[in-house]
């Protein structure tokens, strides 16, 4: 959290300078939406610290399946992330560009989704079992009204040739998004029946990540429509880390569960093995 307000506190004074200055200063950013260092870094911690989380679950222990999966939804993310630096935007041959964004887009999203539907069995087997609400349905709503306003987009802008394959990676990841809400919207109830301890802070911060994730992408396709005061790099690097530093706090939470639970001088309670708290056995 130091790290990301450091992050926020330059980038602000640099957009203050760059727009007092009149806008003489040029500023760079990523080409061809490739990441920036810090954007790497902080996709390189959360993949450090899911495989933490995930080495310390036990085999066949119920959670660890769900970990497993975010550890490879956080390595879909870490290793394009690592190849745009090592490679650079024109030194990536076409196929593998395409390639990395399918694994960065859809096949990280899909990973995710599917690691938080093994999360919510766990919980509702646990007595954590909700249901969407209205305004769950509504947000979920949004979400695809906007992937449908990405898809007609692209269909205007193809014309009557065919959509590239790097739009269609966009549309499904869109499309999957979607999907990602509603399962945030359901991870936020549950973990709000939980308390506050640090595993429901996990989750939530799970559900919290995917909202911006989708916000980012909301602002990353309405800033060039209403304003060109703001470069669309900066931007898109601002809300590109943002998103990855909070996907990271998700498991440092659990990591903080598990010192919790551990401590010598404390015996560990009866379900925190399995990182769900020993009053989830009781619905509330």
């Amino acid at each position: 959290m130091l790290c990301l307000g450091a992050y926020l506190t330059v980038e602000l004074c640099v957009l203050y300078v760059w727009s007092s200055a009149g806008q003489v200063f040029s500023l760079q950013g990523p080409a061809d939406g490739a990441s920036t260092l810090p954007v790497t870094a902080a996709a390189m911690v959360n993949l450090y610290l899911c495989l933490m989380a995930w080495r310390s679950f036990r085999s066949r222990t119920p959670l660890r399946p769900a970990w497993t999966l975010i550890a490879l939804t956080a390595a879909a993310q870490g290793v394009p992330c690592m190849l745009a630096q090592l490679l650079g935007p024109a030194g990536m041959p076409a196929g593998l560009r395409i390639s990395v964004a399918i694994l960065a887009g859809p096949v990280r999203f899909t990973l995710l989704a599917v690691a938080l539907l093994s999360a919510l069995r766990i919980l509702r087997r646990f007595g954590f079992w909700v249901r969407p609400t209205a305004f769950d349905w509504a947000v979920c709503g949004v979400a695809g009204l906007f992937a449908v306003c990405r898809f007609v987009e692209a269909g205007w802008a193809s014309g009557t040739a065919p959509i590239s394959a790097e739009a269609w990676t966009s549309l499904a990841s869109h499309v999957l998004l979607c999907i990602l809400f509603l399962e945030a919207a359901l991870l936020r109830q549950s973990a709000v029946r939980m308390g506050h301890g640090p595993i429901a802070r996990c989750w939530t911060t799970f559900a919290h990540a995917i909202f911006l994730t989708g916000l980012s992408e909301l602002a990353l396709w309405m800033a060039p429509h209403y304003t060109h005061a703001v470069p669309p790099a900066m931007i898109q690097s601002l809300l590109q880390f943002v998103a990855v530093a909070i996907f990271a706090l998700a498991p440092a939470h659990q990591l903080a569960a598990q010192h919790l639970a551990t401590k010598p001088a404390e015996a560990p309670r009866s379900g925190w093995a399995t990182s769900v708290p020993a009053t989830a056995q009781t619905p509330q």
